[in-house]
């Protein structure tokens, strides 16, 4: 008995062989026919590699057969050869599963002994060469026969029609039919695979057309068609808008079928099975009765019907009704009351702080000059007057920000800073270009108003190159000026300044602020138009039953849409302001409410959808409160005001808002009050120490608080907040008035008409918040300021105003100038052949310290309150630095 052994590692092709049962039993069988040795085939593992080794056994007595079996296997082992099929024989070869097929051929066939394995190269074919064994032939081919086996193979690809998936989630019929016949051909040597718009098939030619020609009759059995039907238009569209569910459900339950994609065109498409079935229920669908028709009447439901048309028809469709609509609108025009609160006096006030000039911007000699940085031809006019100075701060500021605004020096002009400031113009609608002018003004004033400016000069934008409504500007600028004003309580000078060939722009100012100093309020939102619209409905349905439940759930929806709303706390209508009406009216618009109000008895309804109303309700009780809050704050800042020292000499006032929430925290006995200002910075106040401490630099600084400013005990009863009333001549106040008078103008005139006493409620708190604040309070004086007559007035309703100036002359400063002679102010009164009479103030002046002026000053310099010629005259810079105590009438 002869024990050969050879050892294979599994990745050689030869010892592939041996794993196979069908090539070791042939093996065994032509080892005993030819050679009659019996041969075991056993399979182990090498202890030392860990690979396979296979041992062959050769048992027969006959030494020489041994042999000679044993020499025949080694030529037969060495004449294994390797067949490449690429990708030039067919696309098939890529993939994996055609390899598993071809081999599966060849271990059904007894003579046929391969070895196929996929590799990306292609498929690789082993076998044993006839051609180099020959005397084990039933175990050997050829190249040439590997060839013709190929050919018996057949790679087809079977186009069907677009389907979404060909999965078991996929319902159709076609697809469901394809998969049953996968499934069952699983055991035969095929391979099918599955995509979107095609079936790849690869098998032996009569095994695979067999199962193609299997394939292309499901197919034709489950083809579908498309027929067409006979619908009118509104019968389709009443299908496709009431019965969308009903039509998906016939697609759904009959697969393969389309019918809301292409009814449109009246076609369906479906297997021509359920051709018949599915028309039939369609028509069924489809049959309308005569057509229901009425309007809807309620007129407060006009308001929103345009908005509750796609709700009618969602309401229609509950009862299988289709709702068809006609829609006209008609504008109903509602006047917003006028406010009862108007405050005519503060509305006067604030608009006496406004003036309209035809001159030269650059000429005005306020604190600040206002220009609008995205006017070029402005802009550079102005830096060529102001000069270098004024040219070189600009260029620093602006490359590290154009946009936001920043002030610089003022070079040569007479004002005493410039502010740089761009118009950010927004054209996307009217309301936003208009509140483009509001934003310029708004944004300058605050500005002015927080580094303490006391006048200020405006252009007018928009009315040169720009060629904008001057209406529109005028009403834009000057009704925001004022409302700054109103909002912000305090003293500020606003010029308007129009060029001296622009008289239209000045007329359209000048009327404009004539309508404001008049106490009217801003006109242009006082109406307000809603739009209403009348409903026709037409309801379609297949039931004359179903119309009527329709068209009574249709009206029961319309009674229970309209909501009216009474809210509470109607009295204090009476004190809101006219901006607040405004707005709140705009409010209620934007969500199609209605306000109702009567501002004179105090009441207001509010009708629209219930959502609607709440949010409207909501908005009036928080308008309530903010008027409410507002009111609150005027009457603290006039009562009380906290302060916070800058220097020795210089206390500074905390905004009105600010100020009530320190002095809340103060009467709650709160031991510190903590804020942040407008750059974020924050702050804590310690009450018992009367400090405040930036938290960020650890800095601390002195505060103050001030009330009880109480009237004078002699003031006579007002109920309006300026009023001048005649001085008695036989009181010591008049006797006292006349001989301070006197004392240089005795034989200087020639009739006392009257001495009035001005009182001037917002004016007299102004100058005695800033007196409490004075170190200096031991400086008052009563001094004398002569003016025209038509300046008299807007002093009363004012201020002493640095852009007076002009009237008693430059020379020792430019501020407004008071002089202890009275013969000397009589030089700057002015009488017209109409009035012979002469107006002179005595005024209440707290100079402070003061230095000799020169025409040159625009403020004091550091350390100093006041200029003076070194006698009798006083130039004061601060609005509140004086206080217009009694005017004298004479001749």
């Amino acid at each position: 008995m002869l024990i050969c052994q050879h050892k294979y590692a599994s990745k050689l092709a030869a010892g592939g062989f041996f794993d196979q049962p069908k090539f070791c039993d042939k093996l065994k069988t032509e080892m005993k026919e030819i050679f009659s040795v019996e041969t075991t085939i056993t399979k182990i593992e090498d202890q030392s590699t860990l690979e396979n080794m296979i041992i062959i056994e050769f048992k027969s007595k006959d030494q020489i057969a041994n042999d000679t079996a044993l020499e025949a296997l080694k030529i037969l082992l060495a004449s294994v050869m390797t067949k490449l099929v690429d990708q030039n024989i067919g696309q098939w070869v890529k993939y994996k599963n055609c390899t598993r097929i071809i081999q599966a051929y060849a271990d059904q066939n007894e003579y046929l002994q391969i070895l196929c394995s996929h590799e990306e190269i292609g498929i690789l074919i082993s076998y044993f060469s006839k051609d180099k064994s020959t005397v084990l032939p039933t175990l050997c081919t050829t190249d040439a026969f590997l060839d013709k086996m190929l050919q018996k193979f057949l790679f087809t690809d079977i186009s069907l029609p677009c389907i979404s998936d060909l999965t078991t989630t996929n319902k159709s019929y076609l697809v469901q039919a394809i998969l049953n016949l996968q499934n069952k051909i699983q055991t035969q040597n095929v391979f099918i695979m599955l995509e979107l718009r095609c079936i790849h098939l690869f098998g032996l030619i009569d095994t695979a057309r067999g199962i193609e020609k299997q394939i292309e009759e499901i197919k034709i059995k489950h083809a579908s068609t498309t027929v067409e039907l006979v619908l009118e238009q509104k019968q389709i569209k009443f299908l496709l808008d009431i019965h969308s569910d009903d039509l998906r459900a016939l697609e759904t339950n009959y697969n393969d079928t389309t019918i809301i994609k292409t009814l449109q065109k009246k076609k369906i498409t479906a297997p021509n099975y359920a051709h018949d079935i599915i028309e039939k229920k369609i028509y069924v669908l489809a049959s309308l009765c005569k057509p229901m028709d009425f309007e809807i009447l309620e007129e407060d439901f006009g308001l929103i019907a345009h908005n509750e048309c796609d709700n009618l028809k969602t309401i229609g469709r509950q009862y299988k009704c289709q709702i068809e609509i006609q829609s006209e609108t008609k504008n109903k025009i509602y006047d917003i009351p006028t406010a009862l609160v108007q405050d005519h006096i503060s509305n006067k006030l604030t608009a006496s702080a406004i003036e309209i000039h035809k001159n030269d911007l650059a000429e005005q000699e306020v604190d600040l000059v206002v220009i609008c940085s995205t006017s070029m031809y402005l802009r550079d006019d102005i830096l060529r007057r102001a000069g270098e100075s004024a040219q070189q701060e600009y260029e620093t500021i602006s490359k590290r920000s154009s946009l936001e605004p920043f002030e610089t020096n003022s070079g040569n002009l007479s004002c005493r800073r410039l502010l740089f400031l761009p118009w950010e113009i927004n054209v996307t609608s009217q309301d936003a270009f208009y509140q483009s002018i509001r934003n310029f003004v708004s944004k300058a004033i605050q500005h002015a108003i927080k580094v303490h400016h006391t006048s200020i000069a405006f252009p007018s934008i928009g009315c040169g190159k720009l060629s904008v409504d001057k209406n529109i500007v005028a009403n834009e600028m000057l009704v925001e000026a004022q409302a700054q004003l109103l909002s912000a309580n305090v003293l500020l000078q606003i010029n308007f300044v129009i060029l001296p060939e622009q008289n239209d722009v000045f007329e359209a100012f000048q009327m404009k602020l004539e309508n404001l100093q008049r106490g009217d309020l801003e006109t242009k939102n006082f109406q307000i138009a809603y739009n209403f619209s009348t409903l026709k409905i037409t309801i379609m349905s297949s039931s004359i039953e179903k119309q009527e439940e329709c068209k009574k759930a249709l009206n029961e929806y319309v009674k229970k849409s309209i909501f009216t709303c009474v809210p509470k706390h109607q009295q204090v209508l009476k004190r809101w302001t006219q901006p607040a009406i405004n707005a709140f009216y705009k409010y209620c618009f934007d969500r199609n409410v209605v306000p109702d109000i009567n501002i004179v008895v105090g009441s207001c309804k509010l009708f629209g959808l219930k959502a609607a109303v709440g949010d409207a309700e909501n908005e009036y009780y928080r308008e309530h409160i903010k008027q409410s809050e507002q009111a609150r704050l005027i009457a603290i800042a006039r009562d009380i005001i906290w302060a916070f020292q800058i220097d020795d000499n210089t206390w500074i006032k905390y905004k009105s808002e600010l100020n009530a929430l320190i002095e809340d925290a103060y009467s709650s006995k709160s031991l510190t009050f903590s804020y942040s200002d407008d750059d974020s910075v924050k702050y804590t106040i310690d009450f018992e120490q009367s400090i405040e401490i930036c938290e960020k630099a650890q800095l601390q600084r002195k505060i103050i608080r001030n009330h009880g400013f109480d009237l004078p005990p002699y003031w006579a009863v007002q109920t309006e907040n300026i009023a001048q009333f005649p001085v008695d001549e036989n009181s010591t106040e008049y006797n006292e008035i006349r001989a301070l008078f006197d004392t240089t103008m005795t034989n200087n005139y020639t009739v006392m008409h009257r001495i009035e006493r001005i009182q001037n409620k917002q004016w007299y708190m102004q100058y005695n918040s800033y007196k409490s604040f004075s170190p200096k309070k031991n400086t008052e004086k009563k001094l004398f300021h002569g003016c025209p007559k038509e300046s008299a007035q807007l002093i009363i309703n004012s201020f002493f105003n640095r852009s007076f100036a002009g009237i008693n002359g430059t020379a020792y400063g430019r501020g407004a100038y008071f002089s202890a002679n009275a013969k000397y102010s009589n030089g700057y009164t002015k009488v017209t052949t109409s009035d012979a009479k002469k107006y002179m103030f005595v005024a209440y002046v707290l100079v402070g310290d003061c230095v000799r002026g020169n025409t040159n000053m625009k403020t004091p310099p550091a350390g100093f309150d006041s200029t003076t010629d070194g006698d009798h005259i006083f130039v004061t810079y601060r609005d509140d630095q004086a206080y217009a105590a009694y005017l004298i009438v004479y001749q």
